[in-house]
This record gives C-alpha cells, sequence and structure tokens, in this order.
C-alpha cells in the first residue's frame, strides 16, 4: 500500500507540473498576441487583401491560359517504411485528382473526376533494403568526423530503421517527377501540389551541395549518348533554372559562376571578358569584373571553357549538360515508377551501383527545373500549398527588412514590436483573423512576396538601401517564386469560428509579376555590390491579377460539406485520400508477403537465424499476448 501511495504522489506530482507549466505558457503566449494585435491598425490592415474582384479574375484566367475552359490536377504523395525480418521495406508514390474548371459569365464552375482512382494518375515504387546496406545508401548517415571517438561511432539497426529518409525522399521525387510527366502532356493548365514549392527548392539546393558525395551517385558516371556524366555536369545542371525574363540565374553572388556559362551558351564565337560583363550587365565596378575574371579563369581550368587569347567560349562538351541530365531523368524516373526491375540498381555498362538519397535529391531538383520550364512555356499555373507550417518568414525577414528600409513607413514607430510576435507566421495570423474579425472578410490573403526573401535581413552594416544575407550573407535567387497566407473559410453560424491559415506559393511569370511597380530594388555587398531586384506586392491597393485568380479559384475549391477538408483545397483532399488507400493496400501486401516467407521452410529457417534480436523479442512477445 506504501509503494502504491508512493507512486501515486509521484504521477500526481508530475500532473500538478504538467498543468501548472501549461496554463502559463498559454497565458503568456495569449498576452504576446493580444500586444500584437494592435499591429493590425497600423500595419495589416494594409497588408491584407481580401476582396477578390470575380470580373477581372474570369478575364485574367481567358488571357493567362488562353482559354475558357481548363483542366487541373492535384498532386498529393504518401510513404512508409517497414522492417520486415533484417531488410526495411521502403514504400513511396505520388497520387492525383483530376478537375475541369469553366470560366463564363463571370463566375467559376468546377466539375471533379469522380473516377480518380480507377483512371487517375499515378506513380509508386518500393524497394527492400537489408540494414545493413542503408547507411551506404542514404546519405543522412554520412558525416566527416571530427574527433577520434566520432569515427568508431556506428549507428544501431533501430537507429537507421527510425531515421532513414529513403521513403520520404522518394515519395518526393515521384510527386514532382509526376507533376513533370502531366505538364508536358498539355492537357492540364493548373498543377495544385501538397507541398511548399520555395522551401523545398532551397532545401534540395542544400541537400545536393556537399561536393564529396556526388561521386558516389549511380549517376555519376553514367554515359548518355557515349558521354559519361561528371562533376561539371552535375554542377551546371544544379543551376540549369534559365529564364531570361526573369533574369535567372542572377548575375550576382555565387549564381554568377552560372550565369557566365548561361550567356556563353548562348554563342557560337569567342568573347571576350568586357562583352561578357556588358552582357551580363555587371557594371564596371572593379571587383565585380574580377570576380568574373577569376571565374572564366576557373571554368577553363575545369576545361568546361576554352580561352583563345582574349576570347572566351564554351566548349561543345558542355552545351548539352543539360538535355544529356533531363536524359537520365527520365530513364531513371521510368525504371524506378514503371519498370519491374530492382529500382534501386542501375547497370552503367558492366558495372551496378545502387542508387544513392543524394541521386534521388538530385533526380528531384532536376524534376522540379524540368516542371518549371513546362510551366513557363505551356501557361501552366502552379501552386504549392503547405499545411501547419511552423514558417516565420514574413515575421523574421519581410517586416524587418521593409520596416528598415521604410517600405511601411506607418510602421516606423512600432518596429519595437516585431519581436513581440509569435514565431511562427501562421499562428499569428490565425489570431489576428479572430481578432479583427469585423475588418478581415473572409476569404483573405496576404501580400504575394518574393521567396528570396527568406534569406533576407537588414544590412548587418545598417546601410539604407543595403540587404544582407540570413545565412554566410547569401540570398537565393529572386523571381522564381512568390509566397503568401491565405484563409479560406469560416462558419455560416459562427464568423469566429475560421479555417487554419495556409502558407501558399507560386510560380513567378515575366509579364504578371515582374512590373517596375511591384519590384524593390536592394544593393548586396557579397564579392562586389550586387543589385538585387525581389517582388513585392506593398499593400492591398497593388494590381495584382495573378494573386486574385489564385485566390478566386482557391477560395471556389473549398469544400464546406466536408469537415476535415473545412478551409482546405478539395482536389487536394481527394488526392490524399487517393493516396492513403493506396497506402493501406501497400501495407496488407508487405503483412502479406511477411506471412508467405514463413510459410516457405527454407526461407523460414534462413530468415530466423538472420532475424535480429528485436525482432525474435517481438514475435515472442506477440505469441504470449495469444
Amino acid at each position: 500500500m506504501e509503494n502504491s501511495s508512493y507512486l501515486g504522489t509521484k504521477i500526481a506530482r508530475m500532473g500538478s507540473v504538467l498543468r501548472k507549466t501549461a496554463t502559463s505558457r498559454i497565458n503568456e503566449y495569449q498576452k504576446r498576441l493580444d500586444d500584437a494585435n494592435r499591429m493590425y491598425e497600423p500595419l495589416f490592415r494594409d497588408l491584407v487583401v481580401d476582396m477578390i474582384d470575380k470580373e477581372q479574375a474570369c478575364k485574367t484566367a481567358i488571357d493567362f491560359f488562353g482559354r475558357e475552359s481548363i483542366k487541373f490536377v492535384a498532386i498529393d504523395g504518401t510513404e512508409y517504411s517497414r522492417p520486415l525480418y533484417d531488410m526495411i521495406v521502403f514504400f513511396a508514390g505520388a497520387y492525383s485528382a483530376e478537375g475541369s474548371m469553366n470560366f463564363l459569365d463571370n463566375k467559376i464552375q468546377i466539375n471533379y473526376n469522380n473516377k480518380s482512382i480507377e483512371l487517375g494518375n499515378d506513380l509508386s515504387s518500393c524497394v527492400p533494403i537489408y540494414i545493413d546496406k542503408i547507411p551506404e545508401i542514404d546519405n543522412s548517415f554520412v558525416t566527416v568526423p571530427h574527433t577520434e571517438s566520432e569515427v568508431i561511432k556506428t549507428p544501431t539497426d533501430q537507429v537507421i530503421a527510425d531515421n532513414s529518409e529513403i521513403s520520404n525522399i522518394l515519395m518526393t521525387f515521384s510527386e514532382f517527377y509526376l507533376a513533370y510527366k502531366l505538364a508536358i502532356t498539355k492537357h492540364y493548365k493548373m498543377i495544385l501540389m501538397d507541398r511548399g514549392l520555395s522551401n523545398t527548392y532551397s532545401g534540395l539546393m542544400y541537400d545536393t551541395s556537399v561536393r564529396s558525395l556526388w561521386s558516389n551517385c549511380a549517376m555519376f558516371g553514367l554515359e548518355v549518348d557515349g558521354i559519361a556524366i561528371n562533376v561539371n555536369d552535375l554542377a551546371i545542371s544544379r543551376h540549369s533554372i534559365i529564364n531570361q525574363d526573369l533574369g535567372l540565374p542572377p548575375s550576382r553572388g555565387d549564381y554568377l559562376k552560372y550565369a557566365i556559362l548561361n550567356r556563353l551558351h548562348d554563342y557560337t564565337e569567342g568573347r571576350d571578358l568586357a562583352s561578357i560583363c556588358r552582357d551580363l550587365k555587371i557594371g564596371q565596378e572593379e571587383k565585380n569584373v574580377k570576380q568574373v575574371e577569376r571565374y572564366l579563369s576557373k571554368w577553363t581550368e575545369e576545361e568546361v571553357v576554352s580561352r583563345t587569347q582574349s576570347e572566351f567560349i564554351l566548349n561543345d562538351r558542355y552545351r548539352n549538360s543539360w538535355s544529356r541530365i533531363k536524359q537520365i531523368v527520365n530513364t531513371m524516373g521510368d525504371r524506378i515508377f514503371k519498370n519491374e526491375e530492382d529500382p534501386f540498381v542501375i547497370k552503367n555498362q558492366d558495372e551496378r551501383k545502387w542508387l544513392t538519397t543524394t541521386d534521388l535529391k538530385f533526380l528531384t531538383l532536376f524534376s522540379l527545373y524540368m516542371l518549371m520550364e513546362e510551366c513557363w512555356k505551356n501557361r501552366i499555373l502552379l501552386i504549392g500549398m503547405t499545411k501547419d507550417t511552423t514558417a516565420h518568414d514574413f515575421k523574421s525577414h519581410v517586416l524587418p527588412v521593409c520596416v528598415n528600409e521604410d517600405v511601411w513607413s506607418q510602421m516606423n514607430k512600432s518596429s519595437s514590436k516585431l519581436n513581440e510576435l509569435p514565431n511562427s507566421d501562421r499562428m499569428f495570423l490565425q489570431f489576428l483573423s479572430i481578432a479583427n474579425v469585423n475588418n478581415m472578410k473572409v476569404p483573405w490573403s496576404l501580400i504575394e512576396y518574393d521567396s528570396a526573401f527568406v534569406t533576407a535581413i537588414p544590412d548587418i552594416k545598417n546601410r539604407k538601401g543595403y540587404i544582407s544575407g540570413a545565412n554566410q550573407n547569401k540570398i537565393i535567387p529572386s523571381r522564381m517564386f512568390v509566397k503568401s497566407y491565405v484563409q479560406l473559410q469560416q462558419s455560416i453560424n459562427n464568423p469566429m469560428f475560421r479555417s487554419n491559415v495556409l502558407a501558399v506559393d507560386r510560380l513567378v511569370y515575366s509579364d504578371s509579376d515582374s512590373s517596375n511597380e511591384n519590384m524593390i530594388d536592394f544593393k548586396h555587398e557579397y564579392y562586389g555590390e550586387d543589385k538585387l531586384s525581389l517582388i513585392l506586392f506593398r499593400n492591398n491597393k497593388s494590381v495584382n491579377k495573378i494573386q486574385n485568380l489564385v485566390m478566386y479559384c482557391l477560395a471556389s475549391m473549398s469544400a464546406p460539406s466536408i469537415a476535415e477538408a473545412f478551409g482546405h483545397n478539395k482536389p487536394l483532399y481527394i488526392a490524399d485520400k487517393i493516396a492513403k488507400w493506396h497506402n493501406e493496400e501497400f501495407r496488407k501486401i508487405v503483412d502479406s508477403t511477411a506471412a508467405v516467407i514463413l510459410c516457405d521452410k527454407g526461407l523460414r529457417n534462413f530468415v530466423y537465424f538472420m532475424n535480429s534480436f528485436r525482432e525474435k523479442r517481438q514475435e515472442f512477445e506477440n505469441n504470449r499476448r495469444f
């Protein structure tokens, strides 16, 4: 009895601690939100777009798409991994839901395909891998030892099983590869994806930046048209997102190196340094010119560029690097998702190599680039939506930069209150909406801003007109994606009962988004002094026809009759349900495969002795329960 009482006292104490601390945290956060709400009137009142011009949206749609009726597709992915004896089975796939949209009589009419499971487009793949092989394939387990003790550290089987990224990366690749495959059909004019586009791009660029891992990739050394893929092919293709109207790749920072190659690619004859700088609009600043010269010398050393006296020309070997990489993406993508061969083993002549997670990340990045190319070429509206995001780019980057540059002069007196905002933009905006329920009419959206703001901060030297990079003074390319936050629904009976705020980003289109009225210019001191132009729709009076169209489409695609889709996107909700159905069906396949192995005498004896201790213990415990 004493022991029971003692245990009860300990549990009661923990319950008391939890109750008090949780209450304290909630009260503290509520006070911060109340204080932050004072910023609505001086600032956010002008940054919230809550009026949709339906007539203008329909006109914009017809102008943008070139037709009154379009087809759209929503894509969502799923993943699953499960230990199967001494292996782990990885499964991932992407699934779609389709429909049509008519822009007639100044309103949108939407029809959904009711046979999405039977007739919908999907890609999926699975692969069983022995646990001891996973660290060779999953580069998240690759570390550079700094101390002697780190050299002998080896992850346990459970750590490998719990932390492998293979299924997640395979799922991401399947989503973008499916989106690309649908884009090239030219049947769809709107593609919706259940993930952030700009976040994915930044993450992939970071994950593929470690050159020491490239030589272990299966695509490294792979021959295409008789030419083996090398380090330079991968380096060039990492930045092969080319759109001259949008200034991509930009002639600044580390991207200058690839902007040079892009310019040389357009010439069949040699160009001198002065001509190259003029074409890149570098200006005459000595630091910038010297940097162009250093990059040209580096490319010459790596035999990417040839030099004849004072002129430079791109070698023929690298004129088709991007087209060869695109062939690899299509070949590997079809092998992984369509063939019945082992998807992770690639044959190159007589050599067999395993696909690594770095391979998959490269393939995903290249698929994203190929998708963007098709969207620009075929006028496809590409939109990404993110639920329950903890992003804080508006609070931590857009607001400080714009306040520092007097873009929103009404905020100067309240700039000290920026630190009082919650760290999550979504949480703050949801509270702001409820606290100002009579002023913020649903559906509403925050103004759109360049995704490059996410990596920008006020100038570290406090100079007006300058900005700095948040990480190593680097700022990602601008004019690729624009971001915003939206809230799409509220209850009919209670206006304060509103849906979650969603993060939305979309592809930038040169003729709609990059006019001078919607650009803000900064200087960025990197190697030299670079000019940097970011897209920013300064307030809700700014003309933003694409955002108006996107808001009308998203609001029309809501599903008020479906409780779990309240305030979200019905096509993405349908795609999610289809993905989950396939996930459940595959789990049954894995379970039945395990039963088949146990029924085979030869296989059963082998897997028993090769099985891990945890698996054997789990089997005994399960049998004991029965």
